[in-house]
This record gives structure tokens, sequence and C-alpha cells, in this order.
């Protein structure tokens, strides 16, 4: 358009350029005009044809013309760009030479139309190598907002886990303690018989559990609020398979009665992470008996089952109320999450958990792997 408004001023000015100017100014105008209503031919299919002829008939036209190629371009859908590209190419050369256009014919012809037709390339190829710049940008930020979505999400799993964990080990060790102690007091509150020995060994189970309970919610605290957690979790000495008696002897002192079949004790030395899982199988299967089920022994049966599994078995018998109606000891409620735990950890380590409550006996069959 300022081509088209110096070549109007020179033909005033009675220069080189022949064409009056009032044909020149409204060349200028119709530029002006198709500039202004690029976005309503753009959104019309035919309007891309008549833009690209429009020069043949208007040196100004070849600006939004060049618009129009610059746009089919950037898309590189070359079915559509490459005949548009060539209306263009055909309107370029036939305005040379108009007895109305400011510009001036080459010689010879051939020259003329390698010309037009090299800017007319130079145009499309710029402007698809700026249209596949933008798409990649595009695809770059649509894959680093992907990647932060999924680094978030993969926070929020792992967060999430961590909670998990630590409620889990939470429920595992301070149910068992919490239970004893909580036995152990019913039986200082209603055995008023009790000789002052037993009483004071009562009292002792009841402060030596206290103080372990509060050194293991400790322990987990500083999990917590450390940044290294796991780290210092497994730096602290974790129970292993052969502290099972221990835990055995504990139930007995609290008044449980056990009878315990060990069959795979002195074997092998048990891998620690499946010892360790065995450990709080057992102990939490021995809570929830003291917890949920009638008076009577408790059966615990470890045994080898193949050559690189052993199985668990802790029978009790059931109290008036059906574990899946979710009954209430007194004094002892249950929270529920005692067999969901059981069965993630049991899955931690490769293995598998089954439970069942026919007739009057609750039945926990857990088999884990056992390779060194």
């Amino acid at each position: 358009m300022v081509l088209v408004v110096l070549a109007a001023i020179d033909s005033y000015l009675g220069n080189r350029i022949n064409v009056p100017w009032p044909l020149l100014a409204a060349d200028a105008v119709l530029g002006g005009a198709l500039i202004g209503a690029n976005r309503w031919f753009g959104a019309r299919t035919w309007a891309r044809w008549l833009i690209a002829a429009a020069p043949a008939i208007s040196t100004a036209a070849a600006g939004p013309a060049a618009l129009v190629v610059a746009r089919e371009a950037s898309g590189r859908r070359w079915r559509a760009v490459l005949p548009v590209c060539g209306v263009f190419t055909a309107a370029l050369a036939a305005n040379l030479h108009n007895p109305w256009t400011p510009m001036q014919p080459i010689e010879p012809r051939w020259v003329e139309l390698l010309l037009v037709t090299a800017a007319v390339a130079a145009l499309t190829a710029a402007a698809a190598y700026r249209g596949a710049r933008v798409d990649l940008i595009r695809v770059l930020r649509e894959r680093a907002l992907d990647a932060e979505r999924e680094q978030r999400f993969r926070m929020e799993k792992t967060r999430t886990e961590e909670r998990n964990r630590i409620a889990r080990e939470m429920h595992d060790v301070l149910a068992h303690r919490l239970t004893l102690i909580s036995l152990n007091a019913s039986t200082l509150t209603y055995r008023s018989d009790l000789a002052a020995a037993d009483r004071d060994a009562l009292a002792g189970e009841i402060l030596a559990n206290t103080r372990q309970s509060l050194a293991e919610v400790r322990g987990i605290l500083s999990d917590l609020r450390s940044q290294d957690g796991e780290d210092e979790a497994a730096e602290r000495p974790q129970p292993t398979f052969e502290e099972l008696g221990q835990l055995f002897e504990d139930n007995r002192r609290a008044g449980v009665q056990l009878e315990v079949r060990d069959e795979v004790s002195g074997c092998l030395p048990a891998p620690p992470n499946t010892g360790r899982h065995a450990y709080r199988i057992v102990q939490e299967a021995l809570t929830n008996a003291r917890k949920h089920g009638a008076p009577g022994p408790v059966k615990v049966r470890i045994a080898p089952e193949g050559p690189n599994r052993i199985l668990i078995e802790v029978r009790n018998r059931l109290g008036p109320v059906t574990v899946g109606a979710g009954r209430e000891d007194a004094g002892v409620p249950r929270d529920g999450v005692g067999l969901v735990g059981l069965t993630e950890r049991a899955a931690i380590c490769g293995g598998s958990l089954h439970w069942s409550d026919a007739g009057d006996e609750f039945e926990l069959r857990v088999r884990l792997p056992w390779t060194p």
C-alpha cells in the first residue's frame, strides 16, 4: 500500500510513473479493504482463491494475497497450498503487464516468471517453517504441561502411599501393644482377688508396653519430621522372624491361650523382608484374636509350603457376632482396617492372604515367599 501511495504521488508530480493517481488511489483503497476484511475472508474457503487472484488487477492486493498464501502454507497441507501458490504466481506475473500498474515488466519473460516463482516459493517456505516452529513450540509446551501434571500426580501418589505406609505401620505397631495394655488394665480392674505379686507383674507389663508404645510412636513421628524419613526408618532395627518367640511369650503373659506349632524357625535363615512382614502379620492376627475373638485358645501354625514359600495359619473362636458384622468388644472398638492392612502387607512382599469365618471359628491363612 505504501508503494501504491508513493506511485500515486510520483504520478501526480508527473515523473516516471504515468498511471493516473485516482486509479492508483483506488488500487490502494482496494488493498486496504482486503486487509480490513481479511478475517472475514479467512473464514470462507472460496475467498482464498478470490484474494490469491486479486493481484492480477490490483497491485495493492498482493499484500492480502501474500497473507493468504502464508496462512495456507503455515498449515503445510500441500494439496491445498500448491494450487493457491500457482494462482498467486500467475496473478503477480499478469499484474506486471497491466497498463495501470506502477510496476514495469521484466524482460525477457522467462526471467520475470522465474523471479516471481522464486519470490512465491520463498514466501511459502518461510511460512511453512514458521508454521512448523509454532507447532513444535505448541507440542513442547503441551509436553511440558503434561510432564508437570504427571510430576504433580506422582508426588501426590507418593505422598498418599507414604501416608498409608505410616498409617499401616502405626496400626500394626500400636494396636498390638495398646490391646495388651487394655487387657492387663482390665485384669487389674476386675480381678480384686489377685495377689500383690501378680498385681505388680501386671503393672510392670503395662509400664513396659506403654514405654515401648511411646518409643515406637516417637520413631514414627521422627520419620514425619525428617526429610530423610525413609533412610532413618531403614536404619532403625526392624522386627525379625526370630522375634516371634518373644511375641508369643508377651501374649501368653497377657493371658492369651496360645497353641503354637512352628515348623520353620531354626531351619533356614529367614529373609529380612519376609521375616519383618511375617512378624507384623502374626502380631496383627493375635491382636484381632484378642479384640474380636471369643475366650479360648488361639492356634498358630507356621509351616513350609514347597521349597520357596511358607504358610502361616491363625485360628481362633468367633465372638457372639460374626466378623463381617463388625462387632465391638468392651472397651476395645474395632477400626475395620486390620485385614486390609494385612492384605497389603502380604501383597507387598509377593504373598497372598485369605480369611474365612465359617462356623464358629475364624481362620487366617497367609502365604509368603521364603527365598534367601
